[in-house]
């Protein structure tokens, strides 16, 4: 038990995280999925084209209503060739090759040598030439992502490039000031403190053996097997179903709903050694498709009744939940932990409703690359928590075919949302600082028991660290708009 009560000791005693974006995980976790690569444009017209001149270079940029965008480039061949003998020169100076001294290897033999990887670096610097010429000119244009651009060297050296871009969307922000919000309140009553010692005391009470028939809030230890009509659950089902084919020894709390609906609560009025067939229909959300709405039979034997022992609320209860500090102590350090608790939730209830009042005011079109991107992760997500609580479904394909229209709703929402409160930020100047992203970077480091050099590197390694950077941001836009806004207090 000692083990069961150190976990305990750290899930309800423990103080919340004071983070900045983690008073507002959902949001901020949404924040670093998407991952953006720029800051979002002021209001610009619907469609339009730019051509420009650059250091000899045209740009053409073609902006669609979509959130969708075309780069054409051309770099002449004059400054093709000056930025490839930049890139030799680079070679000629770093290259090891038999029978030469270091940086004194002859061109012609570095360009026959290296002719490859020279050419895709040209390339490669030339799109990049090109795209920041077009972000220079055009401080309008905010790319979320430049796609995998087509591109040739003519025979005389000519550069031209088309790339499909992917750009932030453009709205008109609503009024964000003074959204009215209603929240509880944050007052720590007696009444919680009492709730919180006896949930403790639920979660650290021990069942003792009685020899009399299992009632309410006792546990039956019973062996079970599983029928479906009159044969093996398993067999009657063609495939393996876990749990349900049967289990020796399986502690039962006596209670309605527990296990499956009229399970649990059939072992009341039973004692050691009494067996009955328990008959239970299968819902329709059971996560085995085949077994909803049959009759399951199970033939169920009792072997122990153990009734539920609380301890008793004294200064020894204090010392197993908080050692070195008796009752009155941990009554007082379960009030500074529920106060803060309630801190945190009336944050995040303020939040919820800012964003969802803002979300409803706000219709735009929106990046369908970036919009698949967050249905793909919400996806994700519901897959894991179905297989984390057990549940996983049996058909996985259906279960995401079923889901997806849902996840689609749910990330234009939140990108909507996203997108909102980056404009937040760009008008009222809110940034994040190097500090800010310094001191996250080690909180998560220390969280996660890392070396800080080593765990800067893997985020720079993994591209990780713009997705803190824009959690941060829009946990501090979060913190503004709920600064700014009118709070009433449901005292109910």
């Amino acid at each position: 038990m000692l083990r069961a009560h150190v976990r305990l000791r750290k899930a309800i005693v423990s103080f919340p995280c004071n983070s900045l974006h983690s008073r507002y995980p959902l949001i901020t976790f949404i924040a670093a999925r998407v991952l953006t690569a720029a800051a979002i444009p002021e209001p610009r017209q619907n469609h339009f084209q730019l051509t420009l001149t650059v250091l000899f270079m045209e740009i053409n940029v073609d902006i669609q209503p979509d959130c969708t965008a075309t780069l054409k480039a051309s770099i002449p061949a004059e400054t093709t060739a000056a930025r490839r003998a930049s890139i030799v020169d680079s070679y000629a100076g770093k290259a090891k090759l038999p029978g030469f001294r270091p940086g004194k290897t002859p061109k012609s033999i570095i360009e026959k040598r290296f002719k490859k990887e020279i050419e895709e670096e040209l390339l490669d610097t030339l799109f990049e030439t090109a795209c920041s010429a077009a972000l220079e000119e055009n401080p309008k244009l905010k790319v979320l992502n430049f796609g995998k651009p087509e591109q040739s060297l003519d025979d005389q050296g000519n550069y031209t490039a088309t790339s499909a871009m992917t750009v932030v969307p453009e709205f008109e922000l609503p009024e964000y000031k003074g959204i009215e919000v209603k929240v509880p309140s944050s007052e720590v009553t007696e009444a919680d403190v009492e709730e919180a010692l006896n949930s403790l005391a639920e979660q650290i009470a021990e069942f003792t053996p009685v020899d009399r028939a299992a009632k309410k809030d006792d546990v039956a230890i019973i062996d079970f097997k599983t029928t479906l009509d009159g044969k093996p659950v398993a067999e009657a089902a063609g495939k393996p179903v876990g749990f349900l084919e049967g289990r020796d020894g399986q502690w039962m709390k006596v209670e309605e709903d527990q296990f499956l609906p009229g399970f649990a609560s059939a072992l009341e009025g039973l004692k050691a050694g009494d067996s009955k067939d328990i008959t239970v229909t299968i819902p329709d959300t059971f996560p085995i498709a085949e077994l909803r709405g049959k009759e399951l039979v199970f033939h169920t034997t009792v072997k122990e009744v153990r009734e539920k022992q609380l301890p008793a609320m004294d200064d020894a209860f204090a010392e197993k939940v908080l050692p070195g500090k008796n009752l009155e102590e941990l009554k007082t350090a379960l009030k500074e932990n529920l106060a803060q608790r309630k801190t945190m939730q009336i944050d995040e209830a303020k939040a919820d409703q800012i964003t969802e009042k803002l979300a409803d005011m706000l219709d735009f079109n929106l990046p369908e690359a970036v919009v698949e991107r967050e249905v793909y992760g919400i996806l994700q997500q519901k897959m894991q928590q179905a297989m984390y609580s057990g549940n996983a479904p049996a058909d996985m394909d259906k279960f995401v075919e079923e889901a997806r229209e849902e996840a689609r709703k749910e990330a234009k929402r939140n990108l909507k949302v996203f997108f909102m409160l980056q404009e937040v930020a760009q008008v009222e100047k809110i940034a994040v600082t190097e500090m800010e992203l310094y001191n996250e970077v080690a909180r998560q480091a220390r969280q996660q028991k890392k070396n800080l050099k080593s765990y800067i590197r893997e985020l720079q390694r993994e591209g990780r660290v713009h997705g803190i950077r824009m959690s941060l941001l829009t946990a501090k836009v979060l913190d503004f708009l709920t600064k700014e806004a009118k709070v009433t207090v449901d005292e109910q």
